[in-house]
């Protein structure tokens, strides 16, 4: 018998060519194996005897033969729902793992090494990013501008409007947002200044030869907040915003631009130190927002709302949205019938960011305390923790793979994960921004991580104090 017993002689031919420049099988000690996969790469699941030796890259040269790819492709192993990156044998003998007990193996593609594509360096410290619509990327700044960007790294549009720190900032979906043009986007912006604004805008640069350009035109104010408004998400359809703020609410709005104010002559307070300080908006600007009530104010929370998100299932769950926040508490809505269906609760651990796998089943925050959190929607079981060693300050998911998310930190480091096996991060990477403020630094400084966007499978935007790093990510089929 060869050193892998396989169920043809094709696999038989692959696993003996594998093994042919170790020792004898004779030598080796083997192990009995059932190969799973849910990848497009599926081999015969019979049983194989594996040599104790064999690491992953073995085991991914094996799959590589019997399947005779045209191209190599890298697999990753999961045994008992930890990544194998010991030898089989070491693996088993560190479980306490018979010899003669079989072992069912899940391969999945690897997740290649990240690749840095493009930096759009920043005047102060970048809070939000967003990726969603192909071809563009938004961010949201310290400096109180909102910045548009298209794929080419060039400056369309600097959006001003905010009388504090962009907190937040989101692409409305087109095909039901209240417009048709397709040069034109729907875009939705909160501060700490205790506002959020939809903000019509070209998706190109302004035309000299234009004489009436087309410039962002901000279109309505959301009025609610009484403090800093923290997060700001669009449901699929471009029908429904939420907003998450410092007051503990959670605002749900309709997109609809009124015509007139819903809203009265409102105070808010100034983004100054000096709390006693507040401006008033009285006299309406004709070219100025309209001033929008919300549809219905979620109230739950007892401390701070950091994060809000839509379920990811679109029309499948249209009405289901989460928040979380500085009252260790993850909240799952109605929004329909406005009430909080379920509390998922850990003790003494605020919670940063939220993010939701792409099929709905799983929930991780970002915590203050060094650790993401991630929750099994409808399980009350305690939450599994990934440990980090800086506080996680930015989380978000692949928006089609229900096995991958990725967090970044104080320190600057931006891992990726799979929740198939949460021992330890696939893949990780330093968050570098602009390389010039980097090197005035002389390392002195972290490039703090303060949000990231994986609404586009390849690409992962990276937003914090150095400004804008996105990066091109292969996570394989």
């Amino acid at each position: 018998m060869s050193g892998v017993a396989g169920p043809s002689s094709n696999v038989m031919h692959g696993a003996s060519e594998v093994v042919s420049s170790g020792p004898t099988t004779s030598q080796i000690k083997t192990h009995p194996v059932v190969l799973t996969t849910r990848t497009q790469y599926v081999i015969p699941t019979e049983k194989y005897m594996i040599p104790a030796t064999w690491r992953r890259f073995h085991l991914s040269q094996l799959i590589n033969k019997v399947l005779a790819l045209p191209q190599p492709v890298p697999f990753d192993f999961v045994v008992n729902g930890e990544m194998l990156r010991a030898s089989l044998g070491d693996w088993c003998l560190a479980k306490g793992i018979e010899e003669e007990e079989t072992l069912e193996i899940e391969y999945i593609e690897s997740v290649l090494p990240p690749e840095r594509v493009s930096s759009m360096p920043h005047p102060d410290w970048v809070s939000s990013i967003s990726c969603e619509r192909k071809g563009y990327l938004l961010t949201g700044s310290y400096d109180s501008t909102v910045r548009l960007y298209n794929d080419g790294q060039q400056l369309l549009h600097t959006i001003g409007g905010h009388s504090g720190p962009v907190s937040s900032v989101c692409f409305i979906p087109p095909a039901n947002a209240g417009t048709s043009d397709s040069n034109q986007a729907l875009i939705a912006t909160a501060s700490y200044d205790t506002t959020a604004r939809i903000v019509s805008v070209p998706l190109s640069l302004p035309n000299p030869d234009d004489m009436d350009p087309p410039y962002p035109k901000p279109l309505t104010s959301l009025c609610l907040h009484t403090s800093a408004v923290s997060s700001i998400a669009a449901n699929a359809s471009g029908r429904t915003l939420l907003t998450g703020g410092w007051d503990t609410f959670v605002g749900v709005w309709s997109t609809e631009i009124p015509e007139t104010d819903e809203v009265d002559e409102v105070v808010f307070p100034t983004f100054d130190a000096d709390r006693k300080k507040r401006r008033k908006i009285g006299k309406k600007d004709p070219n100025g927002p309209v001033r929008k009530a919300p549809q219905t104010v979620l109230k739950s929370h007892t401390n701070r709302v950091s994060s809000v998100r839509w379920s990811p299932m679109g029309k499948v769950e249209e009405n289901v949205a989460y928040s979380c926040g500085w009252d260790f508490t993850v909240r799952c809505w109605d929004v329909e019938a406005g009430v909080c269906t379920t509390t998922l609760t850990v003790a003494e651990k605020a919670m940063l960011d939220l993010a939701v796998t792409s099929n709905g089943k799983m929930i991780a925050t970002a915590n203050g305390d060094r650790t993401i959190s991630l929750f099994q929607v409808g399980n009350p079981a305690p939450p599994t923790q990934l440990p980090h060693t800086s506080p996680v300050t930015a989380i978000s998911a692949h928006p089609k793979s229900p096995h991958h998310i990725v967090s970044g930190c104080m320190d600057g480091t931006v891992r990726i994960w799979d929740l198939r096996s949460t021992t330890g991060a696939v893949e990780s990477f330093t968050a570098l921004g602009d390389q010039q403020k980097a090197e005035e630094s002389k390392g002195k400084a972290k490039s703090k991580v303060l949000s990231l966007d994986w609404s586009r499978g390849n690409l992962i935007g990276c937003a914090g104090e150095l400004g804008v790093d996105v990066w091109k990510v292969n996570i394989g089929n």
